[in-house]
């Protein structure tokens, strides 16, 4: 580790990335958890799931067509397209209230459309925006930029809830589409100043080779290994937000105000990581990046364990904030490990992976919990999961090594 450094923070592209992410996504963790309200308060909780399953549904659609589409347009096209083309979904969306009686089941059903559409755009810009860092800065800034992009969504959760909390009562449903509509094409104008420092990423191809990210993982094993390792590590992870509220009811016999503590610790803890690594000279390579990664998710399993013996808020709290440390510095090294080591035309396919798994986990994950956790005792399944995150570390080293693609 060297010492801190601001180079990061002077770098246009990365000011501009930086900035037009805080800006849509505090909106849409507002507009989140907006329709999370409107649609028990009006309906079911029930429903939540099944927005959830639709608006992942593109992702997995798309996955096919994602990698192709990305190396046609190039990574900074897609970015400003899918940011215009969601703020279009809203701002048709918001003037559907003004042209029919868009109420009750017919709101529904427009808001469930929209998601879809929203979804469509997600699956082109999640996997594009991560493609991006190694074609903005310069090979020693993509951690820092990487750790920037981090800390814009650590900054969103905490503030798009913070804002929530005071807007949710004050502003209909609609103006919060309004709202997010707005940030999207604030997002787009500011991407639209971005200028890559890579020909071949904006080339804009005619007929670029078909890659997807089958036919990726089918050429780097290795990969494949470390996405099937990290998929298993978020689906083991993800029920820790249902866990959370259980143990503040049931262990802690805390209220709200111990609930938001404890999940404001974590988004704490991952904004002050991904803050950290964007100023300081961290970087490893090879076998080194390797054995850090196994040797975070062993500390992640070892926290998970302490989790599940807590008694107490601050126990609760404490240990939250490390896992929001180790699961950002995580995210932030696997995703340079990815960005660095493929060639250039092949990184949106395993972004485009990368983004399937993230985007799945959630409502794979939460549909698990929901099936086991009627059946189980919490904290014999906590303990359990921080038990597979442990064998999962452990085997790391022996799957990810030996790797027979060049290293950064």
């Amino acid at each position: 580790m060297g010492a801190i450094n601001f180079e990061i923070l002077k770098d246009k592209n990365a000011l501009r990335i930086f900035l037009s992410l805080l800006v849509s996504t505090i909106c849409e963790k507002m507009m989140s958890i907006g329709l999370v309200w409107y649609f028990t308060k009006n309906f079911s909780i029930n429903v939540v799931p099944w927005f959830l399953t639709v608006s992942f549904l593109p992702h997995l659609f798309m996955a096919f067509y994602s990698t192709n589409i990305i190396n046609r347009l190039g990574p900074l096209r897609t970015v400003i397209s899918s940011s215009f083309f969601r703020a279009a979904v809203l701002l048709f969306l918001y003037g559907a209230f003004f042209v029919t009686d868009l109420r009750d089941n017919a709101l529904l059903s427009g808001l469930f459309i929209a998601g879809f559409l929203i979804g469509v755009g997600s699956s082109l810009f999640n996997p594009a925006i991560l493609t991006l860092p190694p074609q903005l800065v310069a090979s020693d800034k993509i951690v820092g930029l990487n750790a920037l992009i981090d800390s814009s969504m650590s900054i969103s959760t905490i503030m798009g809830a913070t804002f929530a909390i005071f807007l949710l009562n004050l502003v209909s449903l609609k103006t919060l589409i309004l709202v997010n509509a707005i940030s999207f094409l604030i997002s787009g104008l500011l991407q639209t100043g971005l200028q890559t420092r890579s020909s071949l990423s904006d080339s804009g191809e005619d007929n670029p080779p078909p890659i997807t990210p089958k036919t990726v993982l089918k050429k780097y094993p290795d990969i494949a290994r470390m996405l099937g390792s990290f998929l298993f590590l978020n689906l083991v992870f993800t029920p820790i937000l249902v866990m959370i509220p259980w143990y503040v009811e049931k262990m802690y016999m805390g209220d709200s105000a111990s609930l938001a503590t404890i999940e404001g610790c974590m988004g704490l803890g991952a904004f002050l990581t991904g803050i950290f690594m964007s100023l300081a000279n961290f970087q490893l390579e090879g076998e080194k990046r390797i054995n850090m990664i196994a040797l975070v998710s062993f500390f992640f399993g070892v926290f998970f364990l302490f989790f599940s013996f807590s008694q107490h808020t601050w126990q609760g709290a404490a240990v939250l904030f490390c896992i929001g440390v180790l699961s950002t510095f995580l995210n932030i090294q696997v995703l340079t490990y990815f960005q660095t080591a493929l060639p250039e035309e092949e990184i949106p396919a395993i972004m485009t992976a990368v983004n399937i798994i993230s985007a799945a986990s959630v409502p794979l994950s939460l549909s698990f919990s929901g099936l086991i956790f009627p059946h189980v005792y919490i904290p014999t399944f906590a303990k359990l999961s921080g038990g597979i995150v442990l064998v999962i570390a452990l085997l790391m080293p022996k799957i990810l090594k030996g790797s027979s693609w060049k290293s950064a």
